[in-house]
């Protein structure tokens, strides 16, 4: 007699700003070979409400196992905010879901206008090196991110500053999710709050919390195999 063959788990994944598919391909051959990838895309033009909605749409019925990396870690919060019933669990990396400093919103106001009206000339190299930890600051890292940003071009950077910037702060709902949460950042990452993670800390048994030392924001290309050790146990629980 056959054994029947073990059901599949299918992760649907968001990724961050000027990301595409290729953010996650150094964590495959780490992951359980039960492990089904499903690469969602940022689209354009719409807000977190409408960005949540349109998942909804496009997602089925069943719960889903949802992770999101950076600017798609607050989205994969904020629709499950939105819809917790539609969540399995949630993984976020690299993100703290909270408002920008203002500082950072003065400065995206400042770039946007900029492209708008001299156009995008694309992410500059040293703003890349400046995401990965000086450990990591190799040129295969450097190129895969230089060319998601060229494949996704100047209508995708416009509409995700446009859209994506007003933010709130998620944490009150986060302790309440009724579904396994886990955050995973690195300790020195200047685009992660470590105090808003510390304050959130113990507000939730179903909650986890994993920084990992470094400054790097690019943990799915610097480090695969230790994130997905983590993703690989969260989705056991």
């Amino acid at each position: 007699m056959k054994t029947p063959t073990k059901m599949r788990k299918k992760l649907h994944l968001i990724p961050g700003t000027m990301c595409n598919e290729k953010l996650w391909a150094e964590l495959i051959p780490y992951f359980h070979r039960s492990i089904e990838l499903v690469y969602l895309d940022i689209p354009r033009g719409k807000n977190f409400d409408e960005l949540a909605e349109y998942y909804s749409g496009i997602l089925g019925s069943d719960k889903v196992n949802l992770i999101g990396f950076s600017l798609g870690g607050y989205i994969a919060t904020y629709f499950s905010m939105m819809y917790p019933q539609r969540i399995e669990k949630l993984f976020v990396i690299a993100n703290s879901p909270t408002r920008l400093p203002e500082e950072e919103l003065n400065q995206r106001n400042d770039i946007l206008k900029f492209v708008k009206t001299y156009g995008y000339k694309g992410i500059s190299r040293n703003m890349v090196v400046n995401l990965l930890d000086i450990t990591n600051q190799i040129e295969r890292f450097i190129e895969i991110v230089l060319n998601m940003d060229r494949a996704l071009g100047e209508d995708e950077f416009i509409s995700q500053y446009q859209y994506t910037s007003a933010r709130e702060d998620l944490s009150q709902t986060i302790s309440q999710f009724p579904f396994h949460t886990h955050f995973y950042y690195s300790d020195n990452d200047r685009l992660v709050s470590s105090q808003w993670f510390n304050e959130l800390k113990g507000s939730s048994p179903k909650l986890s919390i994993i920084s990992t030392p470094g400054s790097g924001h690019m943990l799915p290309l610097e480090k695969p195999e230790e994130l997905a050790d983590h993703i690989n146990s969260w989705l056991e629980l």
